[in-house]
C-alpha cells in the first residue's frame, strides 16, 4: 500500500509541476483517494478508473473547477453518495464496469453533463430523471438491461453518439425516434426479434449505425430517408432482401451484408456510387454481383478491386 501512495504522490508532485488540470491516478490500486487530491489547484480531470475504490471522498466538493471524474472500472464501488449531486460543474461522468445497482436521485441535478458512461452496469435500473440531463451528447449503455430504458430517454434530443450494444431493451419505438440530432447509433448484439421500429427514419442526421447480429429479418421502409448515412453494418442477420428505399442512400461508403440469407442483390445498388466497402460474405448461397455494379467498375477502381476479389 505504501507503493501505491508513494506512486500516487509522484504524479500529484508531476501534476503541481507541470501545472497540469489533468490527474491521472487509473490502474495504482488504490482503494481510497488520497487527500491531498482536495488541495491541487485548478483540477479540471480526474481519473480514477481501474482501482478497488469502495467509496468516493466528500471533498471532491471542494473542488470548484471539477469538470470531468472517470470512475469506471472499479469493481468494488457500489453506490455513489448523493451528495454528487453537488458536482454540478462536471461535463463527463464515467462509472462504467463497477457495482453500481442504482444511481441516487441527487443525480438529476447534474444537468450540465454532456457525456455518462454507464456500460456494463447489468442490474442497473436506470430512473425516469435521466430525461432531464437534456444536454448529454453522448450516452454509452454497453451490457444494459431492459429496466435501463425509461421512456423518458425521448427528451435526450442533444445526443449524437448512442451506444447499446449487447443491451437488452425492451421496447425502442417509445422513446428512439424522438432523438433526432443522433449521428452515431451502435446496436451491435442488441436483440431486434420484434424489427426496427420504423420511427428510425426520424433520425436523419446519422452517419452511421450499426446493427450487427441483431436477428433482423426485415427493415423498415423508412430507413431510405437516412439520406446522411455513410456507413450502414447489418452483418450477422437474417436478411432475405434490402427494401427499395435503401437506394436513397447515396452518400453511404461502406456497406456490411456479411452472413446474412441474401440470394441475389438488388440492381439498384450501382446508384449508390459513393460506395467504396460492401462485405458480402458469409451468404449461403453467395449473391450475384449486379451487373450495375460491374458497370461501375468501368470507372471506379475500388469496385475491379472489388470484383476482381470476388472471382478468386
Amino acid at each position: 500500500m505504501n507503493h501505491v501512495l508513494r506512486t500516487a504522490r509522484r504524479r500529484m508532485n508531476t501534476y503541481l509541476r507541470e501545472g497540469s488540470d489533468t490527474l491521472n491516478l487509473s490502474g495504482l490500486g488504490l482503494v481510497q483517494v488520497p487527500e491531498e487530491v482536495a488541495e491541487l489547484p485548478g483540477l479540471r480531470v480526474l481519473c480514477l478508473e481501474s482501482n478497488w475504490l469502495t467509496e468516493i471522498p466528500r471533498f471532491l466538493t471542494d473542488l470548484p473547477t471539477l469538470t470531468e471524474l472517470d470512475l469506471g472500472h472499479n469493481r468494488t464501488l457500489t453506490a455513489l453518495p448523493e451528495w454528487i449531486g453537488e458536482l454540478t460543474g462536471l461535463v463527463r461522468l464515467d462509472v462504467g464496469v463497477t457495482g453500481l445497482r442504482r444511481l441516487p436521485d441527487s443525480m438529476r441535478e447534474l444537468t450540465g453533463l454532456t457525456e455518462l458512461d454507464l456500460n456494463n452496469l447489468h442490474d442497473l435500473e436506470v430512473p425516469e430523471w435521466i430525461g432531464d440531463l437534456t444536454r448529454l451528447a453522448r450516452l454509452s449503455m454497453w451490457y444494459a438491461g431492459p429496466d435501463c430504458f425509461p421512456a423518458s430517454m425521448a427528451r435526450l434530443t442533444a445526443l449524437t453518439r448512442l451506444d447499446l450494444a449487447y443491451s437488452r431493451p425492451a421496447d425502442l419505438s417509445p422513446w428512439l425516434g424522438e432523438l433526432t440530432a443522433l449521428e452515431r447509433l451502435e446496436m451491435q448484439s442488441v436483440p431486434l426479434t420484434g424489427g426496427l421500429p420504423e420511427s428510425v427514419g426520424n433520425l436523419t442526421a446519422l452517419t452511421s449505425l450499426s446493427l450487427w447480429n441483431t436477428k433482423l429479418r426485415e427493415l423498415p421502409e423508412s430507413i431510405g430517408r437516412l439520406t446522411a448515412l455513410r456507413s450502414l453494418n447489418l452483418g450477422v442477420n437474417e436478411l432475405t432482401a434490402l427494401p427499395e428505399s435503401m437506394r436513397t442512400l447515396t452518400a453511404l461508403t461502406s456497406l456490411d451484408l456479411r452472413r446474412n440469407r441474401l440470394a441475389e442483390l438488388p440492381e439498384w445498388l450501382g446508384e449508390l456510387t459513393a460506395l467504396t466497402e460492401l462485405r458480402l460474405d458469409g451468404n449461403d448461397p453467395r449473391p450475384q454481383v449486379p451487373a450495375s455494379l460491374r458497370a461501375l467498375a468501368r470507372t471506379n477502381p475500388e469496385w475491379r478491386r472489388f470484383l476482381a476479389s470476388r472471382t478468386r
